[in-house]
C-alpha cells in the first residue's frame, strides 16, 4: 500500500526533525526533511486523486460484483479512516515540533489541513458508497427472496387450481365457470407479482442466473394460464353447444306438442275437394318431415354434449326422443291413411267420370220424341235402340255399385258434402235413366206384340 508507506514517512519526519530543532540544527538538514515531507504529501495526494477518480467515475456494478466491491470499499474506508486519524496526529506533531520561525511552517500546516480535509471528505464518500452497495445487496436479496416466494406461491396455486378444476369437471357448467373465474383471479395476482418483480430485476440489472429463474417462473405461469385458458375455451365451446342443444330440444318439444295436437284431432277430416286432401297430405308430410329432421339434429347435438351432460339431462333427452318417435309413428300411420284416401278418391273420381260419360252417352241416344208412325219396322228399330241402351246401362251397373260402395266407405273417413251429393246424384240419375229406358223398352215391346198378332 503506497499510502501506508508515505504515511509512515510523514509520521517519521517530525521525529527526524526534532533533534535539529532542539539543537538549532543545520538549515541543510531542515531542507532535506522538508523535501521528504513534500514527496510524502505529493505521493499521498496523488494516491487520493486516483481513489477519488475511481469513485466518481465508477459505473453501475453487476450483482455478482457488488459483494466483492463492497468488501474492497469497506477495506478502503477502513484504510482512509486510519489515515485520517494518523494525519490528524501528524498535524498535531508538526505543530509541536516544527520550528515556529521556519519559512514554510504555514504552507506545511495548510497543506496538511488540506490533505486531512480531503481524507475526511473521501472517507464520507466511501462510506456513502458502502451504504449504497449494502442497500443494493439488500435489494438483490429481497428480489431473490421474492422470486423464491413467487415460485412457491405459483406451485401451490397450480396444485390448488388443477385440483379445483378436476373437482368441478363433473359439476354443472356454472360451477365449472365459477372455478375458472376464481383461478383467473388468482392468476391475475400472480401476474401482477411477476410483472413487479421483472421491473425490479430490470432496475437492479440482476445476474444471468436470476434472470433465468425469473424466465422459468414466467414459463410456469404461462403454462398454468394456458391450462386455465384452454379449460375456459373448452367450457365456452361446451356452453355454446349446450345452448344450441337446449334450443333445439325446446323447439323439438314445441313440435312434439303441436304434433300431438294434430294426432289427437278428429280422425274424420272435413274437406271440399280431392285437392284439399292433397294439400293436407303435403302439409302433413312437410310438418312431420320437419319434426323428424329436427329430431335428428337434436340427437346429433346431444351426442356432442353427452360426455359432459348430467344424468337428469340424459334422462330428459331420452324421454323427449321417445315422445318424438311415438308422434312420428302416429304421423306415419296418418300419412298412410291420407295417401289411401287420396288414392281411393282419385280412382273413384276416374270411375265417376267414366260412368258420367256413359250416362251422358245413354241420355244423348234416348229419343227426345215418340214415334210419329208406329210401324212394325220403326218399332223394331226403336226397340233395338232401347235394348242397346239398356244393355249399356246393365254392363256398367256393377261399376256403378262399386263406385257407390267405394264412395260410401270413403265418406266414413272424410266429410265432403260435394262428394256425397255427386254420388247421390249419380245413383239417382242412373236409376232414373235405367227406369226410363226399361219402361220405354217394355212399352215398345208390348206395342210390337200387338202388331204381330
Amino acid at each position: 500500500h503506497l499510502n501506508l508507506y508515505w504515511l509512515y514517512e510523514l509520521t517519521n519526519i517530525p521525529i527526524a526533525l526534532a533533534p535539529f530543532t532542539q539543537a538549532g540544527g543545520a538549515e541543510k538538514e531542515s531542507l532535506h526533511v522538508e523535501q521528504k515531507l513534500y514527496d510524502s504529501v505529493a505521493a499521498t495526494s496523488s494516491w487520493l486523486d486516483g481513489v477519488e477518480e475511481g469513485l466518481f467515475v465508477a459505473t453501475a456494478l453487476l450483482p455478482e460484483e457488488t459483494e466483492t466491491c463492497l468488501h474492497n470499499q469497506e477495506s478502503l474506508a477502513k484504510d482512509i479512516k486510519e489515515m485520517s486519524e494518523e494525519m490528524d496526529k501528524i498535524k498535531n506533531l508538526f505543530s509541536q515540533t516544527f520550528p515556529e520561525n521556519s519559512d514554510n511552517r504555514d504552507v506545511i500546516e495548510d497543506t496538511l489541513d488540506c490533505l486531512l480535509r480531503r481524507l475526511t471528505m473521501l472517507e464520507s464518500v466511501v462510506n456513502q458508497r458502502c451504504y449504497q452497495m449494502k442497500e443494493r445487496l439488500q435489494q438483490i436479496l429481497t428480489f431473490q427472496n421474492d422470486l423464491k416466494l413467487l415460485f412457491t406461491s405459483l406451485a401451490d396455486h397450480k396444485y390448488i387450481v388443477l385440483q379445483k378444476l378436476a373437482e368441478a369437471a363433473e359439476r354443472p357448467e356454472m360451477e365449472q365457470m365459477k372455478a375458472i373465474l376464481q383461478a383467473e383471479d388468482g392468476l391475475k395476482e400472480l401476474d401482477a407479482g411477476i410483472s413487479k418483480l421483472k421491473k425490479h430485476g430490470d432496475k437492479l440489472q440482476i445476474d444471468q442466473p436470476s434472470m433465468q429463474e425469473l424466465s422459468k417462473l414466467q414459463d410456469m405461469y404461462d403454462e398454468l394460464m394456458m391450462i386455465v385458458g384452454s379449460r375456459r375455451s373448452g367450457l365456452n365451446q361446451n356452453l355454446a353447444l349446450k345452448g344450441q342443444y337446449e334450443q333445439a330440444l325446446q323447439d323439438l318439444a314445441d313440435l312434439i306438442e303441436t304434433g300431438q295436437e294434430k294426432m289427437a284431432g278428429d280422425q274424420k277430416i272435413i274437406v271440399a275437394s280431392k285437392e284439399e286432401v292433397q294439400m293436407l297430405l303435403d302439409k302433413h308430410k312437410e310438418y312431420f318431415q320437419g319434426l323428424e329432421s329436427h329430431m335428428i339434429l337434436t340427437e346429433t347435438l346431444f351426442r356432442k354434449i353427452s360426455s359432459f351432460a348430467l344424468l337428469r339431462e340424459t334422462q330428459s333427452h331420452t324421454k323427449q326422443m321417445a315422445q318424438a318417435s311415438a308422434v312420428l309413428k302416429q304421423a306415419h300411420k296418418r300419412g298412410v291413411e291420407l295417401e289411401y284416401i287420396l288414392e281411393t278418391w282419385t280412382h273413384l273420381d276416374e270411375d265417376y267420370q267414366e260412368l258420367t260419360r256413359q250416362l251422358e252417352a245413354v241420355e244423348s241416344n234416348i229419343p227426345s220424341v215418340g214415334l210419329v208412325e208406329e210401324t212394325e219396322e220403326r218399332l223394331t228399330d226403336r226397340i233395338t235402340l232401347y235394348q242397346r241402351l239398356k244393355s249399356s246401362l246393365t254392363e256398367y251397373q256393377p261399376k256403378l255399385y262399386q263406385v257407390l260402395d267405394d264412395g260410401k266407405r270413403l265418406l266414413f273417413s272424410i266429410s265432403c258434402s260435394t262428394l256425397e251429393s255427386q254420388l247421390n246424384q249419380l245413383g239417382e240419375h242412373w236409376l232414373n235413366n235405367t227406369s226410363k229406358v226399361t219402361k220405354e223398352l217394355h212399352r215398345l215391346e208390348t206395342i210390337l206384340k200387338h202388331w204381330t198378332r
